[in-house]
């Protein structure tokens, strides 16, 4: 992979050691993302839908991962934040152990990926890939068993692709992601045909 792919957590390093400031703006963030598209930022929303954590976070997280889909398949290069979102703040320690933690695991991640089905790259699939991102990230927003993880965990694996310009990567994680789809709309009309059966 081309060296200037292999900066995932490096751009969030950067960001952190820059800073002497105790409180790091969101816009800060997301501003040194640009040099890495959509890729970076859906990874660290998509970690957060994917490590168990109680309702409703999980669906709390798909919210931006939303607007960013939106963002992507509306055509735009990088992700753009609303003002009001910008002026929000991270703790900067908790920046610093969010990189410590994730960059042995994102960089053994990085070493598999490579430059492969560029087409699934271009500005076109960026954009059908976005529609993909939102469906998925909308499903992690819906109130039914299963229906975090999997999409989450499709999401994530585009992002990689993404960062990776690898197109094999970003076409497993569609259907991981649709596969997460179609288990969580079977467990609903399960559901709802065994309360029916129940109660007749």
């Amino acid at each position: 992979m081309d060296q200037h792919k292999i900066i995932t957590t490096q751009v969030i390093e950067d960001v952190v050691n820059n800073s002497s400031a105790d409180r790091i703006p969101v816009h800060d963030l997301v501003h040194a993302m640009d040099s890495v598209g959509f890729g970076l930022v859906m990874l660290i929303f998509s970690f957060g839908i994917i490590i168990p954590t109680p309702p409703p976070f999980p669906s709390i997280i798909s919210i931006p991962l939303v607007v960013f889909a939106l963002q992507m398949a509306a055509g735009y290069k990088a992700p753009k934040l609303p003002e009001k979102f910008s002026k929000l703040t991270v703790k900067r320690s908790v920046l610093a152990a969010l990189v410590k933690k994730s960059s042995p695991y994102i960089r053994k991640v990085e070493r598999i990926l490579k430059p492969r089905l560029l087409f699934m790259t271009s500005s076109i699939a960026e954009r059908i890939i976005g529609v993909f991102v939102l469906l998925f990230s909308s499903f992690v927003l819906l109130p039914i068993p299963l229906s975090n993880f999997i999409p989450g965990l499709g999401v994530l694996i585009i992002s990689f692709g993404l960062l990776g310009e690898d197109g094999l990567i970003i076409i497993l994680g569609i259907v991981v992601g649709l596969f997460g789809m179609v288990l969580s709309i079977a467990t609903l009309v399960l559901g709802v045909e065994f309360i029916t059966s129940f109660f007749q």
